[in-house]
């Protein structure tokens, strides 16, 4: 096995960012970082989440996430994308239309059904050694292995989901479609500009004053948090869908292909999340007597951490992040990386991804909400 396309170093410290990311939310505003979950709220919730002033820092976290995005792949390195197999290479995986249907629906559908992707169960859920979380790691980590092996070029999926290598290029960035990811960066921008200027009622009691304050105080951790997310997906290469196949497709074990940087990225990420955790009271693992009960911007009388507690792992969590964990491997993206591909104006994710991820996301939590009403309705009886 030759590993000639590991790169630990990197995969480190983009790891490490998305981690530092992941801490940022935690300590500054008592928030999780879950990529599927910001996503998905604007089609389960759109009201909520675009007029609820506690909803705010979700839509400041995508704007820096989506100019961070365009800042770095316009001024910094133009070539922060280029997967540099692909001048000598035509043996590496090329995603369908298919695919990307496919695949951003699965990932949309798992995720709201079991409640977190990569960065939400992999990243916080397992950093604060949450054996829920560690259920959905495996299920997902399972099935994208046999989904990217699965589509390997022996296999009977590969014509449906693969594409020609000749076909690269209609995969690449367009001027419309740039014009498309910097059209979706300025209205985040401008939608989460309403957050920053509103004021708190004349006639607001102190409580209510005290949450206007708290909700005004986590839109700057929550841009900061989204610069370090955007620097850590492209710096650790995970924004390049075969850095995630040399991962999952186990078959490059035998012909030297295989690329462990994955593991890296989460292994940084865990490590730093994880250290965050430590000055939370309640979910430290080490004795803290100065363990925060309240995070940092937040006024005690309102601010709390609103960490999951949920210890079931059902299966609503099992079959829906084992769905995730089909697509992912399907089509090499999930949430974070996708909506930094869709930034930089890649077509197939900004036009098929997307819009499938999004009815996906609908349609699993109307299954969600389908299994309580049944369950109740059970229990009654």
């Amino acid at each position: 096995m030759s590993l000639s396309y590991f790169t630990p170093v990197s995969g480190l410290i983009g790891g490490s960012l998305i981690g530092l990311s992941a801490a940022t939310l935690l300590l500054f505003n008592g928030d999780i970082l879950g990529a599927s979950g910001l996503m998905s709220s604007f089609v389960v919730a759109p009201k909520k989440t675009l007029t609820d002033p506690a909803q705010q820092w979700k839509l400041a976290f995508l704007a820096a996430f989506c100019l961070t995005t365009r800042v770095y792949v316009t001024l910094i390195d133009k070539d922060a994308l280029t997967d540099e197999r692909l001048g000598y290479n035509s043996g590496i995986p090329i995603v369908s239309p298919l695919g990307f249907t496919l695949g951003g629906f699965c990932v949309g559908f798992g995720t709201r059904l079991g409640n977190g992707c990569t960065t939400g169960h992999g990243i916080c859920g397992m950093a604060r050694l949450s054996f829920r979380s560690l259920a959905a790691v495996l299920a997902f980590m399972t099935t994208g292995i046999l989904s990217a092996t699965g589509c390997s070029s022996t296999c009977p999926f590969h014509p449906y989901l693969r594409d020609s290598y000749a076909a690269v290029g209609k995969h690449l960035p367009t001027n419309t479609t740039i014009t498309i990811g910097t059209v979706i960066a300025s209205l985040a921008a401008g939608a989460a500009l309403p957050g920053v200027l509103r004021k708190a009622p004349h006639d607001a009691t102190d409580t209510e004053k005290d949450e206007h304050d708290n909700n005004k105080r986590k839109i700057v951790p929550a841009i900061v948090s989204a610069t370090f997310f955007s620097l850590g997906l492209v710096i650790s290469n995970m924004t390049i869908s075969n850095k995630i196949y040399g991962f999952l497709n186990v078959k490059g074990l035998k012909d030297g292909s295989w690329d462990p940087t994955l593991a890296c990225v989460m292994g940084g990420g865990l490590v730093v999340s994880f250290l965050s955790y430590q000055l939370v009271k309640g979910f430290n693992v080490f004795k803290n007597p100065k363990a925060l009960e309240c995070p940092i911007t937040q006024k005690p009388s309102v601010g709390q951490f609103n960490v999951p507690t949920n210890k079931v792992s059902d299966n609503k969590l099992l079959i829906g992040e084992a769905i995730f964990g089909l697509g992912w491997g399907m089509a090499g993206l999930c949430p974070g990386p996708a909506m930094f591909l869709a930034c930089a104006g890649y077509p197939n994710v900004l036009l098929r991804w997307w819009p499938t991820f999004f009815v996906g996301s609908f349609l699993g939590e109307k299954v969600k909400e389908l299994t309580v009403k049944v369950k109740v309705g059970t229990t009654k009886k």
